[in-house]
């Protein structure tokens, strides 16, 4: 019998018509559409969609937010607030882009590398 090896760059989609109550902890990629009340933690990247919410703290390598975050967000890499979006917390991250119309309501503190 052959064990399949799992892929590298993993893919969990969040529908829109998705509700999680709980914390989620994956590896690899996550776009989310729908809603979720709880922490969200990932070795990979966030893709926060237009109307993706996540009420709760998130921690990944990199992000982009288009929705509505309500906790603090603890970024490895690059993180890219969009036009739509709104971020209430605090944000720790190495690179950041904010685009015009992006509403952010927190402290931003770059983390730096020793």
């Amino acid at each position: 019998m052959k064990l399949l090896s799992k892929p590298n760059n993993s893919q969990t989609i969040i529908a829109e018509d998705v509700s999680i109550d709980g914390d989620i902890s994956l590896k690899g990629n996550v776009t989310i559409y729908g809603e979720i009340r709880g922490s969200v933690v990932t070795d990979g990247a966030i893709q926060l969609s237009k109307n993706g919410k996540i009420f709760g703290d998130v921690k990944a390598s990199m992000i982009q937010i288009n929705g509505y975050i309500q906790g603090d967000a603890i970024i490895n890499g690059p993180a890219e607030l969009l036009k739509g979006c709104e971020l209430v917390g605090n944000l720790q991250y190495k690179v950041l882009t904010i685009e015009d119309g992006a509403q952010f309501s927190g402290r931003c503190d770059i983390i730096v590398d020793e």
